[in-house]
C-alpha cells in the first residue's frame, strides 16, 4: 500500500511543477498570438480557464511519461516523440473544441508548432532546475560526508 502512496504523491508533485510549467509556457504562446496577430484584442476570460484546463491535462499526461522508466536509452527518443505526440494530440483536440484552431490543415501544424514551442520552453526550464537540484544534493552529500570524516 505504501507503495502506491509514494507513487501517487511523485505523481501529484510532478503534475503541479509541470502543470506550472505548462500553463506558463501555453500564457506565452497565447500572449504572442495575440499579440502577432490580433487587431488590440484582450485574451477572453473562458479562454484562460481553457488554458488551465488543457494544462491539466497536458501535466497529467507528462507526469505520467516521465514516471516510466525507458527500458533501454534508444527506446527513450522513441518516449520523447511519443510524449510530444501525445501533447500535440491533446492540443489540437482542445483547440479544435475551444475554437482556437479551425480545422485546417495549417491550423494543425501552428498548434503543433507552438506545442514544439511549449516543449522546448519547458525542457529547458526544467533541465536548468534539474542541474540545480543535483547541485544541491551533491553539495550537501559533500558536506555530510565532510563533516563524518572530521568525526
Amino acid at each position: 500500500m505504501s507503495k502506491i502512496i509514494l507513487k501517487l504523491k511523485i505523481f501529484l508533485e510532478w503534475f503541479v511543477e509541470w502543470f506550472v510549467f505548462i500553463a506558463t509556457g501555453i500564457l506565452m504562446i497565447c500572449a504572442i498570438n495575440f499579440a502577432l496577430f490580433s487587431d488590440g484584442e484582450q485574451i477572453p476570460r473562458a479562454t484562460l480557464i481553457q488554458i488551465l484546463f488543457s494544462a491539466m491535462l497536458t501535466a497529467a499526461v507528462t507526469a505520467v511519461f516521465f514516471m516510466l522508466e525507458p527500458l533501454k536509452k534508444s527506446s527513450m527518443i522513441f518516449c520523447f516523440i511519443l510524449h510530444f505526440s501525445s501533447l500535440t494530440a491533446i492540443m489540437v483536440v482542445c483547440g479544435l473544441h475551444f475554437g482556437w484552431v479551425e480545422s485546417g490543415l495549417i491550423e494543425i501544424v501552428k498548434m503543433g508548432a507552438s506545442v514544439a514551442f511549449v516543449y522546448v520552453f519547458v525542457i529547458i526550464i526544467y533541465y536548468i532546475l534539474d542541474i540545480r537540484r543535483a547541485e544541491q544534493i551533491n553539495r550537501r552529500l559533500k558536506e555530510k560526508y565532510k563533516d563524518e570524516e572530521e568525526l
